[in-house]
């Protein structure tokens, strides 16, 4: 990393000055000789090749650049400040910063109960959903903290994973045309002649999933719809655009729709299924990513088996929470 041109001790120099607007009286507080302040700060301009500070007025004033550097510094001061302080007293019982992603599905149906069990547990934190895959370079890249992603990555050896969710993947479409042609909808390959399929878009790890599956049954479906989300996917079926293939959780998001859906168990196999996993870094942050696990599996009991066993309960023996393997 290059250097950045100074240190706090420099950022300290020039915040006292500019305050005192003198350089012996900064030099009094810091406990430094004034040779030693004007050295500091005439060190600090050469490397950010900046004046920051003008020496002809009394008492010395900032230059239009000095006001931005005076801002930045103080912040910076007070975040150094507060860490070691932080540290000192070894308090880390509630982290500071947590930076949390996870599926939409997820977030969309259990995200008030979940976003609770993260703040009992930071003092300041961050939730993102969107696709998998820029979840899972956020957490190798450390802009992310913890995921909740239906992609484990088993080929890192460096993290912490805790299994959420196994759920079946269902079919499901417009209600009216399951009742109009039963016969049909006991086959995919029947259905796929009759009625166009919606999808998820291609870049979506579930999208991937699903057409790994279509493949391994032989299945070429004409591809002529794909939503970026759930909520799309389940609008264009309720309107008879189609049928689809998604999953429980999932399913929760399109509630709105229900009655003018049909879910049933896939026609061919009863044996494709999405896995959720927690993964964070390992060893980083404590106990939190356990907790986050179990707290989002307990939700998960509370509040979506819940509607599960209400709307489809023929699905409730196919769900795990938790352990699954």
């Amino acid at each position: 990393m290059r250097s950045l041109g100074f240190d706090l001790k420099a950022l300290d120099v020039f915040v006292t000055t500019a305050k005192t607007g003198n350089m012996t009286v900064s030099s009094q507080q810091l406990n430094l000789s004034q040779s030693a302040v004007s050295q500091i700060l005439s060190n600090l301009e050469e490397s950010l090749g900046v004046k920051l500070l003008d020496r002809s007025v009394r008492p010395i004033a900032l230059t239009v650049a000095g006001r931005y550097f005076y801002d930045q510094s103080e912040h910076l001061l007070e975040q150094a400040n507060k860490t070691q302080r932080v540290i000192s007293r070894g308090s880390f019982d509630s982290l500071h910063l947590v930076r949390i992603a996870m599926v939409d599905s997820l977030a969309a149906t259990v995200g008030k109960p979940l976003i609770d069990v993260i703040k009992s547990h930071t003092e300041n934190w961050s939730m993102m959903t969107g696709y998998s895959h820029l979840h899972q370079h956020g957490l190798l890249s450390r802009s992310t903290d913890i995921i909740i992603s239906d992609d484990v990555l088993e080929k890192e050896d460096n993290l912490k994973r805790y299994q959420i969710l196994k759920e079946p993947f269902v079919l499901v479409l417009p209600r009216a045309y399951a009742n109009k042609f039963p016969e049909v909808c006991k086959s995919l390959f029947a259905l796929s002649k009759h009625l166009d399929m919606v999808r998820y878009s291609e870049q979506s790890l579930i999208s991937q999933s699903i057409e790994t599956y279509l493949h391994q049954q032989g299945l070429e479906v004409p591809n002529r719809m794909q939503f970026d989300n759930t909520f799309a996917v389940l609008s264009a079926v309720s309107q008879g655009l189609g049928w689809t293939l998604t999953t429980p959780l999932c399913l929760m998001q399109g509630e709105v729709f229900r009655h003018q859906l049909s879910c049933i168990s896939l026609p061919e196999s009863d044996t494709f299924f999405r896995y959720l996993t927690l993964i964070s870094r390992r060893n980083e942050l404590g106990e939190l990513p356990e907790k986050l696990a179990d707290g989002a599996c307990k939700i998960l009991r509370q509040h979506f088996l819940a509607k599960v066993r209400q709307h489809y309960p023929w699905l409730n023996e196919k769900i795990r929470i938790g352990k699954y393997a």
